[in-house]
């Protein structure tokens, strides 16, 4: 695979981010998280979007279970 094409899922300050290659090299390797790679910007905007249903869906059975405590 070409990493100077690829695209990225990054978590930074706790949020997912889809980076280019280009822009990942600019940033402190100390400031975020490689989650994966994708070949293409859809690839991983696709991926990117399950993974934030995934947060959504945990954070309402987060909230769900301190409802149901109190």
């Amino acid at each position: 695979m070409d990493f100077s094409t690829s695209w990225f899922i990054i978590d930074r300050n706790k949020k997912h981010e889809v980076i280019s290659h280009e822009d990942l090299s600019k940033l402190d390797p100390h400031t975020y998280t490689l989650l994966q790679n994708f070949k293409s910007h859809q690839d991983a905007m696709s991926e990117m979007a399950q993974l934030v249903k995934q947060n959504i869906n945990a954070a309402n059975e987060k909230i769900d279970h301190i409802k149901k405590a109190h």
